[in-house]
């Protein structure tokens, strides 16, 4: 069997449409009303989104956005605009703490919508001491366009899985191994990380490590 490295490199340039589990995937019923860039609509309608990674696709049945955005402060202000709309495309996780997916009506970026930001005032009590600077705006950035979030987020489900296949070393080992383990669970993130860059290089900026993608790989599981 091919490296996990390997495999993970090859990933990054496949075609999309080779990555894509029609029994994982969700589809809108219907963008053609949607005021999006032309290739977003047909990535959404052709590929559509994995229903089992990180995000809960979950689109809208309207024609008309229905996201709002809350400019709370300057990094919101940067995002967005009093005017902009958001068709809304699902949870980027899970919890009720996520915030919900929106693409931008007319120039198709993805962003990261909460009703209000995220503080340590939003967590439980026994919490809020460990993350008192705990400040997720209520508008943040995910992919510069539909199109590319639909590509990063098939290439994530395919390369995540591998990285459990990178076996931690039993409790006691000599630290040179632990060292190596943790060298290789670097250099598969680098490569997933170059991999998105090409794809959206405003996704995984260097000069700003913790985008939203940016945190999801370093949170693999190594």
């Amino acid at each position: 069997m091919t490296s996990v490295e390997d495999r993970l490199t090859a990933l990054m340039t496949a075609p999309l449409e080779s990555l894509v589990d029609p029994g994982h995937q969700v589809r809108p019923t219907a963008v053609r009303g949607w005021r999006l860039p032309e290739p977003d609509l047909f990535a959404l309608a052709e590929y559509g989104l994995p229903d089992d990674v990180v995000m809960t696709p979950s689109f809208q049945s309207a024609a008309e956005p229905t996201l709002v955005p809350n400019l709370a402060g300057p990094r919101e202000r940067e995002l967005a605009t009093p005017d902009d709309r958001f068709y809304d495309l699902g949870l980027w996780g899970s919890h009720d703490l996520t915030p919900r997916m929106g693409a931008v009506r007319g120039d198709g970026r993805v962003l990261a919508i909460r009703s209000a930001p995220l503080t340590a005032a939003d967590l439980a009590p026994a919490l809020r001491e460990y993350h008192a600077d705990l400040y997720h705006p209520a508008v943040d950035f995910i992919s510069s366009s539909v199109a590319q979030f639909v590509d990063l987020s098939w290439r994530w489900r395919a390369a995540g899985p591998l990285f459990v296949e990178l076996t931690e070393p039993p409790l006691g080992c000599p630290q040179a191994e632990f060292d190596a383990y943790l060298d290789r669970c670097d250099d598969c993130e680098r490569i997933v990380l170059r991999g998105f860059e090409r794809i959206d290089p405003a996704a995984v900026r260097a000069d700003a490590p913790h985008t939203l993608w940016g945190e999801l790989v370093a949170d693999r599981g190594c």
